[in-house]
């Protein structure tokens, strides 16, 4: 309790309320008129302004970061608009502790909690542009230790590595929302850390000052600068190597000085250096440099005080960074962005910063107007000329600045160089580079050649939104700031697409289609094996913006709907406009559907709650709240009774027991902090409610007459969303700065209750080669009582079924339960799937679906014409949704195919953006073929290195797919790829067409090295990304066919490879050919050994594999 009594002193003091990053653009003017504290409509109004004569859509605009920050803080603002003081906070937090603490008081018996964390704790990219795991702001390396690393994150504390970065342990999750800014190990103690608290570059969480630890990070106390104004932030901080009681941190007051360990503070220079720099001069302590937002600083005594030096700096900068480097103490260099946060330039001293000279570099190192937000300046330390450079991406210098060259890209995330987008910090511990970005921390050891991600077991997500699928809660997805959307199946993180995600929904029925917003709802990316893969997208309705977190659901039958300004759902791959009476103020903030009647859908605007009970055609207004609306639940089973909460320090969670028309408060117990997100859970006779907060997770019930935290074990961090998966009795967490968490619930189990646990056939990955499916379930008895009949209803397409089995399943018992089979055609279909079990109630477990391929067998040398519906072929896009390709006559496509039908992306115009769609052929086999040869008539009109056009094959029914052949002549016209060519081919394989050829062109490609293969199939893949489309791609006569014989026939029972397996060398029998060259292809029609010249000895040569990996190859002999 020391550590919390001191807190409490200390910030008794405290009465302003925060504000956003004052160097932020739209900022500087607001604050230079304003000096006292700032309402957030006041920030939102400079912002709103400043847009309009910007373009928020670029690329490092700076519009995200705000967006951020303004969805974070403004349900912790109070009735006049000013956000909630860390006083208030920690008063709060110090409340709920002692609540929790008095035991005495309580009269029931509280459900225990027993939060624990799923992650993410690694990530695998498989879909995202930008890969990454969460926003890191500083580094540190133990100067005694280089094992024992630290980073600091925006809103989840601070971490410790003692394995050089390999694991990761949080240190300050017994503090409320700590931001880390800056860190310092004293090189004499390595148990003494200090910390500047907060987030500096973008006010994600408060900073109250400084903290220390003198016992390696396990516990923290407050030091001498703690602020009275929480404007405040604090950033670097360093420490005297020879006088380690000597502490120097910049903050937004000021340069302050410790000379006893952090008792004390003395502000020895004025100013903002919370996003600065803090140097010393190597080997010599005594001389201080330091870098404000726009003034270069030094000192000669120790930093007692400053002169300001302007000798060749600019008279004005937006913001400066600086680095020293130890390869020669009068060089320092200080990296400049001018007013509007672009690049202004790069100044060196060579003379122990006397004077400057900007250095004759033109290029744009920032690529980018957010300097404000993440800017970053690193010197090796063993070579004074190389120089590294952070905003966007990183650049590199060798010769001291003159030049620089570009070493990674944001939209590269399979590059050995990938960094994530947005640098905030990067420094030299050694001869080691660090990096902090907004996808987590990077090191590199040679020079920028590589960089390794070091993020790996930091769960530093921070989650804007989860859904947890309602079959099972190892299945879920999530959206996380700057980082998209991140799906968890299979013990795995997945991060299927990139951006910053936000609302997140899983089909009711089928747990592996998964779909995500990205910011504004600008674009809807679905997935249809659980994040395995990113699906392609849905852009938003007529080009709407919607709000930052757009509103996403699900009814119950898997319909998705979202809100933007006007309520809309998914009908054949497009958002359709549901209500017929426009809402007309402004955008959707929240949509609620009756978990019990998907009739009943209510919307939220501001304080405004509307209703509808036809599904959403007509609404009406049925509440007005006392306060704009934060969150709203419906009862799982009573349609009568509605739950809200409302934004503000003030706000308060509310009960309707008449379907909405009036609310009563239900607010005690809960303190004045942000209410988020409430929730029901069903299944419980005593109705249980978790309410998300600021600083955790409450309960309550029926047996209850207030609010108890429900916290065990869980960060105290703010919960912005929850969502409960009864089937495994879990609720689950989504926090903003620590990742997802989950609890164990408590259910009343009925005397009966049936559910399908898993669809386990067909597959829904794989393309089956026969006329026949035989579906098999997996049912589990969820019940207290043994069930001895099932019902099972189950349909494919429009073909319906009933099989009842008899058998017995006792309580908690398993089921795996075989279908008949039934006889279909070539086609895509679904299969949906009812269990009925007498006296079963629970009907919301009783319902899955999945979708399954069957394809039929090709016969080679015919041509497919597409002429007749028999020459269909299977088409489908990975979202799930109706194929873009279509069989018919293209008049105004990218050729017109006059009365002959043809396959193509659209018939009647441009093709859609985000799109990916397989155009799949009929199984084939080749072992019967001579010189098998696949041949098409292809036309196409894409954005050029942006969409593109490819040809796959599967050798094991789709399960896995590889990119046929490479760029050559009569078949590929590209071999870009994102990793070697640029970042405008971030979809491209290493061989594609793209760009323009709108001509029917015949293609081919030989066979020769799957001529093994009895049983492959090929498909046609369109990739189109989310802006700018073309005419697309037309496909005509298909066909695989037996190339013709040379005029040579060889003895082919002479010609093998021996010994087959092997490792290294393998001698190839000639027999009577004599070769011109020998190539070898592995299984993706790769080249990996083109040899011309070779030794001849008895008809056989050899070749060496050595270099190859275990696998499958191919041998061709021309």
């Amino acid at each position: 309790m020391k550590k919390h009594l001191l807190l409490i002193f200390i910030f008794t003091s405290l009465f302003a309320s925060a504000q956003f990053t004052k160097s932020a653009p739209w900022m500087v003017d607001l604050v230079s008129k304003k000096s006292e504290s700032l309402t957030i409509q006041e920030m939102n109004y400079s912002f709103n302004e400043y847009w309009k004569n910007h373009d928020k859509n670029l690329k490092g605009s700076g519009y995200k970061p705000f967006m951020r920050w303004d969805y974070h803080w403004q349900n912790l603002a109070d009735n006049q608009g000013y956000i909630i003081t860390p006083q208030e906070l920690w008063t709060a937090f110090n409340q709920k502790n002692a609540f929790k603490n008095n035991k005495s008081r309580r009269a029931f018996s509280l459900p225990a909690s027993d939060w624990q964390p799923v992650g993410p704790f690694t990530i695998t990219g498989t879909g995202s542009w930008s890969t990454g795991q969460g926003r890191v702001s500083v580094v540190y390396v133990d100067p005694s230790n280089a094992n024992t690393i630290y980073i600091g994150t925006p809103a989840g504390g601070i971490w410790k590595s003692t394995t050089a970065g390999t694991n990761w342990l949080p240190l300050a999750d017994n503090l409320p929302q700590i931001g880390v800014s800056g860190i310092a190990v004293d090189p004499n103690n390595s148990d003494i850390i200090y910390i500047a608290t907060g987030d500096a570059d973008a006010s994600d969480s408060y900073s109250i000052g400084v903290l220390k630890s003198i016992d390696g990070g396990t516990t923290w106390n407050t030091t001498g600068l703690a602020f009275n104004n929480t404007n405040s932030y604090a950033g670097d901080i360093l420490i005297n190597p020879n006088d380690s009681s000597m502490i120097w941190v910049g903050t937004t007051n000021g340069i302050y000085k410790s000379i006893n360990g952090g008792t004390t503070f003395l502000l020895v220079q004025s100013g903002d250096f919370s996003q600065g720099r803090i140097r010393l001069k190597p080997n010599n302590p005594t001389i201080v440099y330091a870098v404000s937002k726009n003034r270069f600083f030094k000192s000669t005594n120790s930093g007692s005080n400053f002169s300001i030096v302007t000798n060749g700096m600019p008279s004005t900068s937006g913001r400066l960074i600086m680095d020293v480097t130890a390869a020669n103490a009068e060089v320092l260099y200080i990296l400049s962005s001018d007013s509007n946060s672009g690049f202004q330039g790069l100044y060196k001293s060579i003379n122990s910063g006397v004077s400057f000279v900007k250095t004759a570099n033109t290029a744009d190192v920032f690529e980018s107007n957010q300097s404000w937000y993440d800017l970053a300046l690193a010197v090796s330390q063993t070579n004074e000329n190389e120089i590294y450079t952070g905003c966007l991406n990183i650049w590199k210098s060798t010769n001291g600045g003159v030049s620089f060259v570009k070493r990674n890209s944001w939209n590269a995330p399979t590059s050995p160089k990938y960094t994530h987008a947005d640098i905030h910090y990067l420094k030299f511990f050694g001869d080691k580079l660090y990096c902090g970005s907004d996808g987590g921390v990077f090191m590199s050891s040679n020079g920028s050649t590589s960089f390794t991600n070091l993020t790996a077991s930091a769960q530093i997500g921070q989650f804007y939104k989860i859904a947890v699928s309602k079959q099972s809660a190892s299945k879920m997805v999530g959206g996380l700031q700057d980082n998209g959307g991140h799906a968890y199946s299979d013990n795995q993180w997945k991060n299927y697409y990139g951006a910053d995600g936000m609302d997140t929904a899983i089909d009711p029925n089928n747990s592996s289609k998964f779909y995500g917003f990205i910011q504004n709802g600008t674009s809807l990316y679905v997935s249809n094996n659980a994040g395995a893969s990113n699906g392609g997208g849905i852009g938003s309705p007529n080009g709407a913006s919607g709000n930052w977190v757009t509103p996403l659901k699900s009814n119950s039958i898997g319909e998705i709907y979202s809100g933007f300004s006007d309520l809309f759902k998914i009908t054949n791959g497009a958002w359709v406009q549901v209500n017929t009476n426009p809402f007309g103020q402004g955008n959707i903030d929240l949509i609620a559907i009756d978990p019990s009647n998907d009739n009943i859908i209510y919307v939220v605007i501001n304080a405004s709650l509307f209703k509808s009970t036809d599904k959403g055609i007509n609404f009406d207004l049925v509440y007005d709240a006392p306060a704009n609306i934060s969150s709203i639940a419906v009862h799982t089973t009573d349609s009568s009774i509605v739950y809200l909460t409302t934004k503000g320090t003030s706000g308060e969670a509310l009960k309707s027991i008449d379907g909405g028309l009036t609310f009563l408060s239900i607010n005690a117990g809960l303190p004045n902090i942000g209410k988020n997100v409430i929730v029901h859970q069903g299944r419980n006779s005593v109705n249980p409610l978790y309410l998300g907060t600021s600083l955790g997770v409450y309960y309550r019930d029926d047996s209850m007459s207030q609010w108890e935290p429900f916290d065990t074990n869980l960060p105290n961090v703010s919960i912005n969303d929850l969502d409960i998966n009864l089937e495994d009795k879990k609720i689950t967490a989504a926090t903003y700065g620590r990742g997802i968490w989950q609890s164990n619930i408590v259910l009343e189990l009925a005397a009966v209750d049936i559910k399908i646990q898993q669809i386990t056939s067909p597959s829904t990955v794989l393309i089956d080669c026969t006329n026949s499916v035989t579906p098999k379930i997996t049912l589990k008895n969820d019940g207290l009582n043994t069930v001895n009949t099932i019902t099972i209803n189950y349909s494919i397409n429009t073909n319906n079924y009933v099989y009842v089995w008899n058998s017995s399943l006792t309580a908690n018992a398993v089921a795996n339960i075989v279908l008949p089979a039934a006889i279909l055609a070539k086609g895509v279909y679904v299969l949906t799937v009812e269990c009925i079990a007498p006296n079963d109630n629970i009907l919301s477990n009783n319902t899955a679906s999945s979708n399954f391929f069957l394809n039929d067998s090709g016969t080679p040398n015919v041509v497919n014409t597409f002429e007749n519906p028999a020459d269909d072929l299977i088409a489908y896009d990975d979202s799930g949704f109706a194929s873009t390709w279509k069989r018919g006559i293209c008049t105004t496509g990218v050729v017109n195919s006059g009365s002959n039908n043809i396959y193509t992306t659209n018939l009647t115009g441009n093709y859609p953006d985000v799109r990916k769609s397989f155009l799949v052929s009929q199984c084939y086999n080749l072992t019967q073929m001579t010189n098998p040869l696949i041949k098409f008539k292809m036309a196409y009109d894409l954005e050029e290195n942006w969409d593109l056009v490819y040809v796959e094959y599967s050798v094991n029914n789709g399960q896995v797919w590889y990119n046929l052949g490479q760029m050559g002549t009569n078949w590929y016209n590209s071999d870009r790829n994102p990793n070697t060519t640029g970042t405008d081919c971030t979809n491209c394989l290493g061989g594609q067409w793209t760009g323009s050829n709108t001509t029917l062109t015949e293609y081919s490609y030989d066979l020769f090295q799957l001529a093994g293969f009895n049983n492959i199939i090929f498909r046609i893949v369109f990739h189109s990304d989310d802006a700018v489309n073309g005419l697309g791609v037309v496909i005509d006569d298909f066909v695989i066919e037996s190339a013709p014989l040379g005029l040579i026939n060889y003895d082919l029972s002479k010609i093998g490879i021996y010994p087959n397996p092997s490792k290294n060398i393998f001698k190839v029998a000639l027999g009577e050919v004599v070769p011109k060259f020998i190539e070898v292809y592995d299984i993706a029609g790769k080249v990996i050994i083109s040899q011309k010249d070779f030794k001849i000895i008895g008809n056989e040569t050899q070749l060496d594999l050595t270099n190859a990996s275990s696998g499958i190859y191919f041998v061709k002999i021309a």
